[in-house]
Formats: C-alpha cells, sequence, structure tokens
C-alpha cells in the first residue's frame, strides 16, 4: 500500500508539473517540446488514475491531490530555473542620474534606449530602456538598484524580439 501510494503521489506531480509547462511552453510560442510533454502527461495521467480508481481507500485519494500540488510547486521551479523570455525594463529618473545609468549600463554590455518623459506637474524626466532576457534580469536589476536604490521602474515581458539584442 504505502509504495502505490508513493508512486501515486510521484507520478501525479510529475504529470501536473508537465501540465503546467506545457501551458508555458504554449505561452511562450515554444510547440516543439509541446508534444513530448502532452503525450507523456497522458500516459502518466492515465496510469496514476488507475491507480486511485482500483483503490477503495481515501488514502489514495488524498496521495492524487497531493502529488497535483506538489507538481505545481516543481512546475514553478523549474521554470523559474528556465526563465524562458524576454523582458522589457523601463527605468524613470532624472536627467543627469539617468545618463549617467544609461551610460554605465551600455558599458555593461546592455542596449539602453533613453527619451524624455514627463511626470507629475510636468517635470521632465529620462526613462532608460531595455530589453534583457529573463534570466539576465537579476543581474540587471541589482546593477540598477546598486546605482539607486529609489529607482523606479516597470517590467513587462515581451513575447517576439527580432534584431540585435545585445548582452
Amino acid at each position: 500500500m504505502t509504495a502505490n501510494l508513493i508512486i501515486i503521489f510521484l507520478l501525479n506531480a510529475i504529470s501536473n508539473c508537465l501540465g503546467t509547462l506545457k501551458i508555458l511552453f504554449v505561452s511562450k510560442q515554444m510547440v516543439k517540446p509541446v508534444y513530448f510533454v502532452v503525450f507523456s502527461d497522458a500516459l502518466l495521467f492515465s496510469y496514476t488514475f488507475k491507480l486511485v480508481s482500483d483503490s477503495s481507500n481515501m488514502v489514495y485519494i488524498l496521495a492524487f491531490a497531493l502529488g497535483k500540488v506538489f507538481g505545481i510547486f516543481l512546475a514553478d521551479t523549474i521554470e523559474k530555473k528556465m526563465a524562458i523570455g524576454f523582458l522589457e525594463v523601463s527605468v524613470y529618473t532624472g536627467r543627469e542620474k539617468g545618463k549617467e545609468m544609461a551610460d554605465f549600463l551600455r558599458s555593461q554590455g546592455y542596449s539602453v534606449t533613453t527619451h524624455i518623459g514627463f511626470g507629475m506637474r510636468g517635470k521632465g524626466r529620462l526613462v532608460l530602456n531595455t530589453i534583457v532576457k529573463r534570466k539576465d534580469y537579476e543581474r540587471l536589476n541589482s546593477t540598477l538598484t546598486g546605482l539607486n536604490e529609489n529607482i523606479t521602474m516597470s517590467v513587462a515581458e515581451i513575447r517576439t524580439v527580432t534584431g540585435k539584442l545585445i548582452q
């Protein structure tokens, strides 16, 4: 009985993890891995469901449910490690400080575009825009906060980047 409970938990965790990763791949328009993921998920889910349905003990259903929860945790961990995609980071700062920050970021290999924006009461400020791979965001964020700990920025996920991405 204990072995079957562990099997149900692990198979359902992996199955749910694969299902969550499938959604991630589809949202990132990465269709090729989806075929393998869906096939594997279907096999694991059907076998796990068979094990649960062949039993009459409530503990099997609990193992199934806990496997689902752990599968989401596992998928989230994997997704953070993979860090697929690109982010557009916009930094809002004063003009002089912004010029210094932009030049420093460029010296670090970032491609930075600047323009003048207008904040509260029409006060002009510099807006720095850069596109980074998601896996490089933490490094950029720590660099920016090291330059100015009271930084205001927005981060948006972008679907597609064409052209040259320097880093």
